[in-house]
Order: C-alpha cells, then structure tokens, then sequence
C-alpha cells in the first residue's frame, strides 16, 4: 500500500514561492538599511573630529566621550536591528515549509519592535548628552 501524501496545488506553491522572494527582498532591504546606519555610527567620530580641530571646543575631553557614546550607539543598534531582521526572515522561511502554511500577519510586531528600539537609541542618546552637558 502506498502512504497517502498529500497533493501538492501549484498554485500554493507558486505563492508560496512569491512569498519567500519578497522575504528575501525584506530581509535585503533590512541590512541596507542597518549597514547605512552602522556606517553612520562610524563615520560620526571621523565627522565630529573634523569639526573639532577647525572649531575647538571648551572641553573635547568630554565633547569625545559624547561622540563615541553616540558612534558606538548607533553601531549596536544597526546590529540589533539586523540580528531582528534575520529572526524574523528565518520565521517566516520556516513557516513557509510547513505543510499547513497560513498566513499570520507580524506587521504589528514588528513595528513595534521598530519603534521601541528607535525610542531607546534616543534615550540612551538623551542621556549621553545630559551627562556631558552636565559635567561641563
């Protein structure tokens, strides 16, 4: 007796097929993003370092702590946000070659997960600045 497996449709397949292409173009699109942003956090230092030797500061002790706080900031956060990116890629890869594949919506997820993550950069960014300031 032959086991019984299920029949494949080909349009399922197709779509899901479409599916896995827009995860990938998602996914590109993530890490162009956070590879801009970790190139800012590094070209931030360089940026400010210009400035500071054509306009000198009161303190760039200081001033250099600050810029390293926000460099390194930015850097960890484009690295977040792309280990985010690569979990939810793989999710959705996995959930696809499920035999029984519906489609749930992480929309909100991961908005969610966006606009946290930007409002504790700005935080941790805030603070910096506020530390500096202060100690001036």
């Amino acid at each position: 007796m032959i086991p019984s497996q299920k029949a494949t449709n080909i349009t399922n397949e197709l779509a899901k097929e479409r599916n896995r292409a827009a995860a990938e173009r998602t996914l590109t699109s993530w890490i162009q993003n956070c590879l801009s942003l970790i190139g800012f956090g590094i070209a931030f230092d360089r940026i400010f370092n210009a400035l500071n030797e054509s306009i000198p500061k009161h303190n760039p002790h200081i001033a250099m702590q600050l810029t390293h706080i926000i460099g390194l900031s930015a850097i960890a956060f484009g690295i977040f946000l792309l280990v985010l990116a690569m979990i939810g890629y793989i999710i959705k890869v996995k959930s696809l070659e499920q035999g029984e594949y519906s489609y749930k919506s992480t929309y909100i997820i991961n908005l969610s997960v966006f606009v946290v993550s930007v409002i504790l950069f700005g935080l941790i960014t805030l603070i910096a600045v506020f530390t500096v300031t202060s100690s001036q």
